[in-house]
């Protein structure tokens, strides 16, 4: 039986053998990368080698000893220099090339496809550990390995010689000095590796990094008398008397052998910070930051070189799988490639493989906002991410990478021509050339799709006047502010902007400045001036961050609340004790909102970030929605409000979706209107009224917002208060930056894998409700499966006791709570008991009603939508209240 690393491509004869390499290769990456269960039929990850082996030694027998009838396929090894012949191993082949070497005979790399050769022992040392970390069979030359079908000959007492014991004969034979270096330079490694974790994931300052090495190194030169007396006491009670200068000499090995003191010990690779720094350059996917001088000395700019990123995300193979991966749907919008802006691009919309580029852009401030120090180290961040991977692996934060960083100042002075010029040269090499991957074989070529941001700075990059109280605010039409107020986007009474259009105004404008007032312009884009497949008026896609969760979304809050205080149907005090102590339960409890402030009135907005406004504003009919009767147009305008939030959050729609998003936000306009005749719409407003025509041409625009961009910025935050270092901010956050990415892009994995817990329990499938045993008896012919209570499915959480949305019933959504979750060769199959529902008008919400005794089972492709939901008691009622338009599903 061969056992196969789920992170890596090592396989192995023995679990004893593969649970040694994930403790030595895999263990300081578990949390970026989850140690995965050794078996293939269990889908637990660890964050901790240890949780690992514990499960193994809970869940799982201890693997059989092997025996001669149980080997029948074997691989042989044969040595090309003389007649040696034996079945392979790979200490086996290395250790007899390694005797070769030591005659000094030269000697070709085993390794296919190498031609490296050389007759010195320790460069063939050097250059297997540089170049080939592999050890399974197909990747050494088939002219000294290659199968063949041989009955194994042993004694008894060799059939049943335990696996450990074994191992440790193995490394003790002297032709094992090959096993030994490469131990050390992985356990070198395994130490480098903690101390970039400690700087880059930990951060940890260089100082504080550096005294914890010189600390841990004094304590090791200081142990050398115990080891020293430890080493004699041991000798001396088996009768062995030796000289001074020989225990001195097995004491410094001792030492030698410590690999955290040998290679930290003055002198040492790992000893320094800048003797760290260069270990990690020449042993990790590092692209290091450029730095470039704009103008006038001592303003800089530092810029990671895209292209060069782009080959190293692509060494990794997760990368490719992913973009391989089917991310469409028949007769849905459900990413960019449905959009028409990215069908009727040229680049882009063929059939071979080309890169689009998602860029972001804002500003960033990494001081304290309050301090002395506020906007003086204010920064300009420029993020991407490759849009052709599927948006459930997008939102993790290594995905993101970083394009450029400048200060805010710098580029007020100097313009984004001269910020962006690195990034632009390498993008239209892109378009023009492409850049070589080695995964495909080829030159693949690309362009920025769309570029993520505010309002402003969307209107600033994109050559849009940047004052939203000028007459002509909207970059997606010519409506002036007037207009909007009285006039729908629906009624298409509006001229839309159009590449040529746009072309045309930006001409007009060069020659005549004094026209910008006229349309709305203040100049060309710089990615427009460079690029030959991106244009403005199809690179800027709303965002739904700013627009809504930050913008309208608090504003009408405040309006309706500050009017439902007046009229007396709560007050301030009651609403904030009731969002203080509301039961939140999963992921409403990281999301609750904070209580609303009592200068709300008088700000005209509650403030709060985007998570938190869109929670008060789902669970608000929760919270207050009995204490406002029925009928009530200031409750009806936010009950409106949050439909439309709904519908903007979906990551899919229908044309029938869409028809009846735009009907949504005609509604709130109209009652919005009615019920604050004074109230003056916002821009933001107007914006929402493009949505349901921008999703035509974006796709989802859930999938091109800025949340997970803006989520980024904690990381370089993070890095400014724990390093304390402004004398070159921008070249402390860029370097790292990538060093952080080196130690991701250094995992086993780049993503997490797809289906992860921590927990199961076997359950005999007898024991199972009879639902559930009809539908695992389909999958598995197995008398036990695995059972838990969380697993995680491309990274949202399902656990026992949340909400599910399956099937329909009288045209709406059905809801069942999930009891239990089997994992079924692989397969996530979710128990649930079934709840009848009725839609709630006044609240928004479904009120719920146990079917007794009713259990249904279902996998996760069978649900209407993937997010799990909380339902709350209130009263005597068990209500629920969804996060985004759910689109029901015949089974």
């Amino acid at each position: 039986m061969t056992w196969q690393c789920k992170l890596c491509s090592a396989s192995f004869t023995t679990r004893t053998y593969l649970l040694k390499h994930c403790r030595l290769q895999h263990s300081h990456f578990s949390k970026i990368s989850p140690l995965p269960c050794l078996h293939d039929d269990c889908m637990c990850t660890f964050q901790t080698f240890s949780a690992l082996s514990t499960h193994l030694s809970r869940y799982h027998t201890q693997e059989r000893k092997s025996s001669a009838k149980e080997i029948q396929e074997l691989v042989t090894f044969k040595c090309p220099l003389c007649t040696f012949q034996q079945p392979f191993s790979e200490s086996v082949l290395l250790s007899h090339i390694r005797t070769h070497l030591k005659k000094h005979e030269t000697v070709v790399c085993p390794y296919k496809d190498c031609k490296y050769s050389t007759n010195v022992y320790s460069s063939f040392n050097s250059h297997k550990s540089r170049f080939h970390q592999g050890n399974i069979v197909s990747e050494f030359g088939s002219d000294i390995v290659y199968e063949h079908t041989q009955n194994l000959q042993a004694t008894s007492s060799n059939v049943t010689m335990n696996e450990e014991c074994r191992f440790q004969c193995t490394e003790m034979q002297d032709d094992e000095q090959c096993a030994t270096s490469a131990l050390k330079n992985q356990l070198k490694l395994n130490a480098a590796s903690l101390f970039l974790k400690m700087q880059a994931i930990l951060h940890v300052s260089n100082s504080a990094t550096q005294e914890i090495v010189d600390h841990l190194n004094q304590i090791f030169s200081l142990s050398q008398p115990l080891i020293k007396d430890a080493v004699n006491d041991i000798l001396q009670r088996h009768g062995h008397n030796i000289t001074d200068s020989t225990l001195n000499e097995v004491v410094r090995a001792v030492m030698d052998s410590n690999v955290v003191f040998s290679a930290t010990s003055k002198g040492a690779e790992l000893s320094s910070h800048k003797r760290r720094k260069t270990f990690i350059e020449h042993n990790y996917p590092l692209v290091m930051p450029v730095e470039y001088h704009l103008e006038a000395p001592g303003h800089t700019i530092m810029y990671v070189p895209i292209l060069q990123m782009i080959q190293e995300l692509f060494k990794n193979t997760d990368i490719l799988n992913k973009i391989k991966e089917p991310n469409s749907e028949p007769g849905y919008y459900v990413s960019y490639r449905d959009g028409s802006h990215f069908q009727e691009n040229k680049l882009l919309s063929t059939e071979d493989l080309h890169l689009a580029i998602q860029l972001y852009i804002d500003d960033l401030e990494i001081a304290n906002p309050l301090g002395t120090s506020r906007k003086v180290h204010k920064l300009c961040a420029l993020y991407w991410v490759l849009a052709n991977v599927p948006p459930k692996y997008r939102s993790a934060m290594h995905t993101i990478q970083l394009a450029l960083l400048a200060k805010v100042t710098d580029l007020q002075k100097y313009g984004y021509a001269s910020v962006l010029a690195p990034l632009v040269h390498d993008v239209n090499t892109l378009e023009q050339d492409g850049v070589f991957i080695e995964s495909v074989g080829q030159n693949v070529k690309g362009t920025i799709f769309c570029v993520s941001a505010d309002n402003l700075a969307s209107h600033g990059l994109g050559g849009f006047l940047e004052s939203f109280r000028a007459n002509y605010v909207c970059r997606f039409c010519m409506a002036t502010s007037e207009q909007f107020q009285i006039t729908e986007v629906k009624k298409e009474t509006f001229v839309q902007r159009t590449k040529a259009s746009h072309d045309l105004h930006v001409q007009n404008v060069l020659q005549d400045d004094s026209l910008s007032s006229q349309f709305g312009v203040k100049g060309d884009c710089v990615l427009r001036e460079s690029l030959e497949y991106f244009h403005p008026i199809t690179g800027f896609p709303p965002d739904l961050l700013h627009d809504l969760l930050e913008g309208i979304v608090p504003v009408e809050l405040s309006l309706c609340i500050k009017e439902m205080i007046r009229l007396k149907y709560f007050t301030l005090d009651y609403l904030n004790q009731r969002i203080t102590s509301f039961p939140y339960q999963h992921t409403d409890k990281i999301n609750k909102p904070h209580p609303v402030p009592k200068t709300f009135m008088s700000r005209g907005t509650i403030g709060g970030n985007g998570h938190e406004n869109a929670t008060l504003l789902r669970l608000l009919p929760l919270l207050v929605g009995s204490k406002v009767p029925e009928g009530n147009i200031a409750w009806e305008v936010l009950m409106d409000l949050k439909e439309v939030v709904e519908l903007a959050l979906c990551p899919s729609f229908s044309d029938e979706t869409l028809d009846y998003f735009v009907c949504k936000i005609s509604d709130h306009r109209q009652i919005l209107q009615e019920a604050f005749p004074q109230f003056s719409l916002r821009p933001k407003h107007h914006y929402v009224e493009h949505y349901p025509t921008l999703v035509k041409c974006f796709g989802p625009l859930v999938h091109v917002w800025t949340m997970r961009f803006e989520a980024k910025h904690r990381f370089f935050k993070r890095v400014v208060h724990d390093a304390q270092n402004f004398k070159n901010v921008l070249k402390t956050l860029a370097i790292r930056h990538q060093h952080m990415m080196a130690y991701h892009l250094g995992s086993p994995s780049f993503f997490k894998p797809k289906t992860q817990t921590s927990r199961v329990d076997s359950v005999l499938v007898s024991a199972l409700a009879e639902v559930a045993q009809a539908h695992i008896r389909g999958q598995t012919t197995s008398d036990v499966v695995y059972s838990t209570s969380k697993v995680t499915i491309d990274g949202t959480d399902y656990t026992t006791g949340m909400f599910v949305s399956v099937g329909i019933s009288g045209g709406l959504p059905k809801f069942c709570r999930l009891t239990q979750i089997y994992l079924v060769n692989h397969n996530v199959s979710f128990l649930c008991c079934d709840y009848d529902s009725w839609y709630v008008e006044h609240l928004r919400s479904y009120e719920l009603s146990a079917i007794q005794g009713s259990l249904s089972i279902h996998l996760q492709s069978d649900l209407n939508d993937t997010t799990p939901l909380s339902a709350y008691k209130i009263g005597s009622l068990l209500m629920l209240t969804p996060k985004r338009f759910i689109q029901v599903r015949q089974n």
